[in-house]
């Protein structure tokens, strides 16, 4: 894949910060002509390296992180066929002790039924371990690119409450909420006249609900583009073993690092996950030597992602959106 240059990276960091933004407020916030913008972003959307879509909040959702080992020589199919689950946010082909690694997000009650039976079904797949996300310290859906200026982000951003003074179950979206979600899950530039076209209701009413979902944050509009076309082609997935005390300090010091793309504290033999994206391996040494000095820290596997095959549940193919495939239909 090769690297966007310094124009396209702009705009790319821009809808990170704001997938809703104007092609004209991106435009006098970067100093750009507006056409310029336009044109950028819809060439990068039309060819399928960028995508802006709507998520319901990670912090909102019971999710798990997945490691998988595989039959020699099914790795690929059996990432492909976890790729048509609903319920897998990510999959990616990775080195090391496994072959696969994957983001489940899926309630509670359904998980057993995929443990234990949808996953081992898969042809190939020799043996699964999941491990339930207790804490998110950052998603990806807060990551973003740091190439804007602390002004160009104050800019573009929206001034909604943190998700965090919205935890997981403290209401869930209504029918009407639902159908709004399931209007901009893969578009999440769509206009409030597009979505209350695909919902049947009122512009109005479009407008009202969906700016409420998006301050709530209970739905968060993401710009999905692979790490590689950023410059960051080194991507691993870290399974850490951590001293119980020291879980939350060395959670909040992975979340705080650019290279860091989510956080997680789990359920398991491992108690954090992070998944991390930099510009090569020797990034990748310096950046494991650093943390691994953290107190409490006292194991780290390394995991490189050799393959992303889908991401924000969208089916990735050579790096570019193939269709989307998770568990909200688009209307």
């Amino acid at each position: 894949m090769q690297p966007l240059d310094g124009a396209d990276l702009r705009v790319v960091a821009a809808l990170q910060v704001n997938g809703r933004a104007t092609w004209d407020r991106i435009g006098r916030v970067l100093a750009e002509p507006t056409r310029n913008v336009a044109r950028r972003a819809t060439r990068l959307m039309d060819s399928g390296v960028l995508s802006v879509i709507g998520l319901l909040d990670d912090r909102r959702l019971s999710s798990a992180a997945l490691r998988l080992r595989c039959r020699p020589g099914s790795a690929i199919e059996v990432g492909t066929a976890l790729t048509e689950l609903p319920q897998t946010r990510s999959v990616a082909l990775v080195s090391g002790s496994v072959d696969c690694a994957a983001e489940l997000s899926v309630a509670d009650e359904s998980l057993v039924d995929l443990l234990f039976r949808d996953i081992p079904a898969i042809d190939g797949v020799l043996e699964s371990t999941a491990y339930p996300a207790l804490k998110y310290f950052s998603t990806p859906l807060d990551w973003h690119l740091g190439v804007l200026t602390p002004q160009e982000v104050e800019g573009l951003r929206e001034q909604y409450a943190p998700p965090e003074h919205s935890p997981r179950g403290a209401e869930e979206p209504s029918a009407e909420d639902g159908r709004i979600i399931a209007a901009v899950v893969t578009d999440g530039r769509a206009t409030h006249a597009e979505v209350a076209a695909a919902t049947g209701i009122s512009e109005s009413t479009a407008r009202r609900r969906l700016d409420s979902l998006l301050r709530r944050g209970v739905l968060r509009i993401r710009a999905e583009i692979e790490p590689a076309y950023l410059g960051l082609p080194a991507e691993a997935v870290l399974w850490l073993r951590v001293a119980e005390n020291e879980v939350e300090a060395v959670g909040h010091t992975l979340a705080a690092r650019p290279e860091v793309r989510y956080a997680v504290a789990v359920a398991g033999d491992h108690q954090l996950v992070a998944q991390v994206a930099m510009p090569g391996r020797p990034e990748l040494y310096g950046f494991l030597r650093e943390i691994g000095g953290l107190p409490g820290i006292r194991a780290i596997e390394t995991t490189m992602m050799l393959r992303s095959l889908k991401r924000g549940f969208m089916i990735k193919r050579a790096g570019r959106v193939e269709r989307w495939a998770g568990p909200i239909a688009s209307s």
